[in-house]
Parts: C-alpha cells; structure tokens; sequence
C-alpha cells in the first residue's frame, strides 16, 4: 500500500496541481530577466535556468522541464539562437526535480552532488549543440573563453567543454543557492501544497545533520 502511495504521489498527474501550473509563468519571467541581466552585464554565466530549477525543486521535474522548454521558446522570438538549447533547459528542470524527488538537496552533501550532476547533464545536452550547430561560438559570455582557447590552438570540443563545463558549474551553483534560498523563506503550509515541497519542510533550520 505504502508503494503504491509512493507510485500516486509522484505522478505526473499530482505534479500538475492548479498552484504548480501558475508557478510556471513566474519561473519563464525569472529566467528571463536572469537571462536578460546575465547578457546586459557580459558574464560568462547564463542565469536562465534559476526559475527553472526553482520550479522542478518544488513541484518536480515535469512541471520544471515545462518552465524550461516555454523560457527558451518565449526568448527564442527575440534571440532565435536560443530555441536550439530548448533541449538544455528541459534537461535542467528534469534533472533537478528528480534529484529534488530523492531528497538530494535536503544535506549539503547531497546538494553538491546535485549541483554537479545537473551541471553535468546541461554539458553533455549542451556541447553537441554548441559544437555541431554553432562551431563552438554561440555569441554568449563564455564564448570569448572559447574563442581564445580555439585560437590558441585547442579542439573545438575541448575548449567548449572545458569552458562550458566550468560556467555552467558555477551558473548551476548560484541558480541553486538562490532557488534554496527562497524555499527556507516560503511557510510550510504553502510548501505542503506542491509535490515535492513537503521534501524541505521543517528543513529551514536544518544545518545538514539529517538524511
């Protein structure tokens, strides 16, 4: 009986509540405006995937995988660059909320697991893109790394692994600490209401003795 709970509660079907849905429209606005900051400022990182990692920690990878795929469709009319890396955005939510289903981001330990591992899947979704459709030079801020080390000599795909890999690190790390940080700030009864918010519930004193 308990496994068949289990198998209701994380359903696609539960994931999809009324209050999940309308969280997607504010994670695709986050994105953007990260996005948007992130292209205005020149930095080598990206900042389009807090909203969706924000939305896959609480209610799961489907419902972050949506936010995901919608931020690079909505940013794709004004940048078309960015529908080709929908692939990399879904990969994000999905990763994540699976992670976040597994309690990965309730001990510090688990969390920077997580963090790597998610960074990991956005490498390996986003390097055959970045390389066979864009000849490692997308326009973004990591690209003058890029640049630098394929005049230097280096392979294509090394040096967009390399650099990518390193940003995408770090980009994953601040879009987690800030989407953790808000959830320490959210009440448990509204936490409650989402699929995989009951995971962080009583965690926000939590300082990573518990499993």
């Amino acid at each position: 009986m308990s496994d068949q709970r289990r198998k209701n509660q994380y359903s696609i079907k539960t994931d999809f509540s009324l209050l999940a849905i309308l969280l997607i429209p504010i994670a695709v606005a986050i994105n953007f405006a990260g996005g948007q900051l992130a292209s205005l400022l020149k930095l080598p990182l990206y900042l389009d995937t807090i909203g969706t990692i924000f939305t896959a920690l609480l209610a799961g990878p489907w419902i972050g995988a949506l936010a995901g795929a919608l931020t690079n469709i909505v940013t794709g009319i004004a940048n078309p660059v960015n529908f080709a890396f929908i692939p990399v955005n879904v990969a994000v939510g999905l990763a994540t909320g699976f992670l976040a289903r597994g309690h990965f981001f309730n001990v510090w330990w688990k969390w920077g697991i997580s963090v790597i591992l998610i960074s990991l899947v956005s490498i390996i979704v986003a390097a055959p893109i970045v390389v066979i459709l864009f000849g490692g030079i997308t326009g973004g801020g990591s690209s003058l790394v890029t640049a630098t080390l394929l005049a230097a000599g280096s392979n294509v795909w090394v040096a967009v692994i390399g650099t990518d890999g390193l940003f995408n690190l770090i980009d994953r790390i601040v879009s987690a600490v800030i989407s953790l940080l808000v959830i320490r700030i959210i009440p448990d009864r509204t936490l409650i209401k989402f699929g995989v918010g009951k995971n962080y519930l009583g965690k926000k004193g939590d300082s990573g003795e518990k499993s």
